[in-house]
Formats: structure tokens, sequence, C-alpha cells
């Protein structure tokens, strides 16, 4: 006889490596079981081990499968992933339906889209939900498979209003999409917000690339030194040994190697905020929602970002950080030298900064929104 307490609830989430998506993915295990929830994961036989560690770490269950992705992308490296998916597909398929039959889970929560097409014949539209974290491209072959997820899905869980506009320019009906922002633990206290001392520092924080604007960042950073040479450039982050090379060569290029300071990636958030007296993020794509905007507001920090994706639903414009148009750098250098020339500026912008992130991405108002929508029968 089954016991009477509430069935599991399943978030499959095949990390490879950790970015924001995972990191959101562990925020919401770890609340669902604090709220009395029992939550298992699946995750990826291909990964680098941070992930699965992160979740033993946190005390969350996972089955690791064989699940990657199949891709039409004609390199020699995906051509060679896919393969290798295609190869395993029928051991994926039958260790997920053992999964399901051994957890008998009540919601399954999808973040991957991939994951979702090999799993296409398990969706059930009682029971699963695609918790969206990217935009999708309005083409044809994105309608068509979006589309059979719609049919299959209970509904789509958008990141921001920017991401569930991009399905509904995919024809997705309203009716399947809810919009319930990212909510993350305030770890950092009132009494620790940053201040500024004799040298001003800016940083940027997440994943070094190309799409991430850190070129254009230098571009800025070269331009606002010259005119006020008490000023550090910090980044943090994981990257190709190849891409920060380049973007080390070219801060030489700019002379102003010597200030700027690589971090790599740095665990401990709050140690990053504090020695900040300003957040950068720059994205030259279109940002979802903007993790490490979030992550700096509560820490009290103004921010300065481009107007890509979900990134204006973070960051409201002269009230707790600045907006500039993407690859302009020479409009990022005069925000930032705006920000630092007028103390008051400075001072409005990080008081509104910690009182929008508590307001609007509280992990607390996360967790409610997200447990409703479990619940919800409609």
């Amino acid at each position: 006889m089954k016991s009477m307490e509430k069935a599991p609830i399943l978030i499959v989430c095949a990390a490879g490596y950790v970015s924001g998506k995972e990191v959101m993915a562990l925020e919401l295990g770890e609340g669902l079981a604090r709220n009395g929830e029992t939550v298992s994961f699946v995750t990826s036989f291909w990964n680098n081990n941070d992930f699965s560690n992160r979740l033993k770490l946190a005390g969350l269950p996972a089955q690791v499968l064989h699940i990657g992705f199949i891709s039409a992308t004609l390199t020699a490296e995906c051509l060679r992933m896919t393969v290798e998916q295609v190869w395993y597909l029928p051991a994926l398929l039958w260790r997920y339906s053992r999964v399901l039959r051994h957890l008998e889970p009540r919601k399954v929560i999808h973040t991957n889209w991939h994951h979702l097409l090999l799993l296409l014949p398990f969706l059930r539209s009682d029971r699963d939900l695609y918790w969206l974290h990217e935009f999708v491209p309005n083409l044809p072959q994105y309608r068509r498979v979006f589309g059979w997820f719609a049919r299959r899905l209970k509904c789509f869980v958008c990141v921001s209003q920017a991401v569930a506009r991009s399905l509904r320019q995919l024809g997705i009906d309203e009716a399947k999409i809810r919009v319930i922002y990212n909510g993350i633990t305030d770890s950092a206290s009132k009494n620790s917000i940053p201040q500024s001392g004799a040298t001003f520092r800016i940083g940027i924080v997440g994943q070094v690339g190309e799409w991430k604007g850190h070129d254009d960042l230098l571009d800025a950073f070269a331009v606002v030194h010259q005119k006020h040479e008490s000023c550090e450039l910090h980044v943090f982050g994981k990257s190709e040994s190849a891409y920060r090379g380049a973007l080390e060569r070219k801060s030489i290029g700019l002379g102003v190697g010597k200030w700027v300071k690589w971090h790599d990636f740095v665990r401990d958030r709050q140690e990053i905020y504090s020695n900040l007296d300003l957040c950068i993020v720059p994205s030259r794509s279109q940002e979802p929602l903007g993790l490490s905007a979030i992550e700096a507001g509560f820490s009290g920090l103004p921010v300065i970002a481009t107007r890509q994706g979900g990134l204006p639903e973070v960051i409201e414009h002269e009230t707790n950080g600045l907006l500039v148009n993407a690859q302009q750098p020479a409009e990022l250098a005069d925000a930032m030298c705006r920000v630092i020339n007028d103390p008051l500026l400075r001072q409005h912008l990080a008081g509104n900064a910690r009182r929008c992130a508590t307001e609007r991405f509280g992990r607390e108002r996360f967790l409610a929104e997200f447990l409703a929508l479990l619940e919800s029968q409609n």
C-alpha cells in the first residue's frame, strides 16, 4: 500500500556545467525541500561534476542518465555529440521510464528543450512543465517543435516577460504561458552594503564569453580610466583560455592591462559584490533575466546594464541602475563616468538597489509562486 505522503517533484536539469539555470534549479530544489516537498533530480552523464557535487552537498538525490542533445549544427563536435546521444537513446528512454515508475512524481519540471524532445514520449499535460530560461528563435522549426511541446505540457514557466514574448511569437497559446521571476537567497545583510574606498572597483560577474559583452566593457573601461586613474576592472567567471587570452591582450593593447584583475570563478557571491562599487552587465545577446544584476542588487550595488532581453525588468533606469544600448562602448563609458562622478546619484541608485531586489526577486516570493503553480489544477 502506498504512503499517504505527497508524491515527489522531479527536476530534469541535465547540466554539463553550472550557469544561471543550474543555480536557479538548485535554489528551487532546496527551497521545495525546505517546504516539506520530496525532490529528486535527473542530470546528465556528460558533465564536469560541479552540478552533481552541489546536489550532493544540498542533500538532493539525483539519477545520472545519458541525456544530452541532438543538434542540426553541422560542426564536427556537434555531430559527434548528436551521434553519441542517438547511440544512447534506447538506454536513456528505458532508464527514464524506470525513474518515473519508481518515483511516480506528481510534477516534472524540465529545464532544457533538447531534453524535452528526447523525452517527448513521456510528457503528460497534467504533470510536465517546461521552465524556460532562454529565448526561443522565431523560426519555422521552432514553431513546429514548440507546438508539439505545447500539446503535451501543462505549461511553460518563463523567467521574464521578455522570454514569454518569444513564445507568443511562436503562436503558443497564452493560457499555456506563465511568468515567474527567479528569486535567490538574500545572503547580504543590510550592514554589509559596500563602501567606496580610494580605488573605485568596477566588476563584471558571470560566464566570460563574447556574447556577454566583455569586449565592449574593455573598450569603455579604457575611456573611463583615462579620466579616473584610480579605477579598477574586476572580471569574475570561467572562460575558454583562448578567449580570455584575447581579452588580456586587448586590455594590454588599450593600456589598461594592469588595472584589469582576473578572478575566474568565485563560489561566494557575497565575497564578490561586497568588494565592488559598481556592477556592469554589458550583454550583447538577449539576456533571459540577468542573475548577476539581481545578485548585485541584493548587495546594494548600482548596476549598468544593456537593454537586452529581460534586463530592463531587473534594472529600472535611473532608479536602481542605468540602462544603455548594447555594443555601444562610448555610451557605456559615459554611464560609468556619470556614476563615478556623481556621489548623490550613486547613493540614490545603491539605496534603491537592495529594495528593488528584495521586493521583486526574493526567494520566498519565488517559491510561493512556484508552489502555487505546482498545486494548481489548470
